[in-house]
């Protein structure tokens, strides 16, 4: 029972966001991941006109998470890759 409930308390703690963001002109803005080698994996908010120049260009841009370590930069790029690398391999067979 006591387990049971320690997994619950473990769920719990997952960050994610409790309220969606409004940009300056009160549009909701959209929670995506970045996949850049700088930032991989970070979480971040932005409008959906972010950059736009068609539309009303707005620039709102937030960021979810906090930085990762260097060194947790260093050792998930290097996992992503090797991903990369056996995904290849798995095509070609």
């Amino acid at each position: 029972m006591e387990e049971e409930e320690e997994e619950e308390e473990e769920e719990e703690e997952i960050d994610a966001p409790t309220s969606i963001l409004v940009c300056y002109f009160g549009c909701p803005t959209i929670l995506r991941t970045s996949w850049s080698n700088e930032n991989l994996g970070r979480r971040f908010s932005k409008c959906q006109n972010y950059g736009n120049r068609r539309r009303r260009c707005c620039h709102f841009f937030y960021w979810f998470d906090q930085p990762m370590a260097p060194h947790a930069k260093v050792v998930l790029v290097g996992l992503l890759r090797k991903v990369r690398n056996f995904e290849n391999e798995k095509r070609k067979e």
